[in-house]
């Protein structure tokens, strides 16, 4: 699933191309995806003006000059794409945006199809069920607010970290990757970390989160930035699906253990388990 790093990737692409364009028509080839009625959507959308492209959490959010806000979650393998008019489509494009005043238009491309689209009024965004449970966004919280979060929290680390509620953005292979540089095993008890490795993972997270934005993002599977390429930030994972393989910083083998269902990965040796 596409993760902070790579949805602001696809953020920051749309935004250098979508602002100020307006759209000329909207096709969606399968409503499933669009979480509302397919006419209803291509009222709201068509023939307004884009003003601006963000992100929150895992979402993005895409601002309309008549006060709609189209919203999207990439699933599991959605990504948007910039692409010439003129070019094929694919069987997995389920969603096509034509521009005013460029060559290309923008498509959703999902082979799993778990992704979703919807538009809402904009002034209504603090109450859409998408949006107001979400935990705050991780490159910019303090650290007294970071602490704030895990204080009297029960549970054990990478569960919290993974709730989007607690935390907005994070996924496996950024929390894996994150707590394995903080030296944090992810089984580790909440309330066994004092205010420094909270400060420490804090840290950490923002300090992995810029490098693999910088990257482009991690490309695993289904993963590409809005002019079809991938990110490399998977060439510098040290822990995530490295299974077996040795540790970079100790040379012991990476294990594997479920978490919340979920496949963790972290190096026995630098991350102990304090009990």
């Amino acid at each position: 699933m596409p993760e902070l790093p790579e949805v602001e990737t696809i953020v920051r692409g749309l935004r250098k191309t979508l602002a100020g364009k307006k759209i000329k028509d909207v096709n969606v080839i399968f409503p499933g995806i669009v979480k509302q009625n397919s006419r209803h959507f291509k009222k709201n959308v068509e023939k307004s003006k884009i003003i601006r492209v963000r992100r929150r959490g895992k979402f993005i959010l895409v601002d309309l000059s008549n006060e709609t806000t189209i919203l999207a979650h990439l699933g599991m393998t959605g990504s948007f794409l910039l692409r010439k008019p003129s070019a094929a489509l694919n069987k997995h494009d389920h969603l096509v945006l034509k521009l005013d005043k460029t060559q290309k238009e923008l498509i959703y491309r999902d082979l799993r199809k778990f992704g979703k689209i919807k538009s809402f009024g904009t002034s209504l965004e603090e109450k859409l069920p998408e949006l107001k449970k979400l935990g705050p966004e991780p490159l910019n919280i303090s650290p007294s607010d970071f602490v704030n979060l895990f204080t009297k929290r029960k549970g054990r680390i990478k569960s919290a970290l993974l709730n989007q509620q607690i935390f907005a953005g994070l996924g496996n292979i950024y929390t894996d990757e994150s707590l394995f540089e903080a030296k944090i095993h992810p089984l580790q008890k909440i309330d066994r970390l004092n205010p420094r490795a909270l400060e420490t993972l804090r840290q950490t997270i923002q300090k992995v989160l810029k490098k693999a934005i910088k990257a482009g993002g991690s490309s695993i599977e289904n993963y590409y930035n809005v002019d079809g390429e991938i990110g490399s930030f998977q060439l510098q994972h040290k822990v995530y699906g490295r299974e077996g393989l040795p540790c970079k910083r100790c040379g012991i083998r990476i294990k594997r253990i479920k978490i919340s269902q979920r496949s963790s990965y972290f190096c026995p040796r630098c991350q102990v388990l304090h009990n």
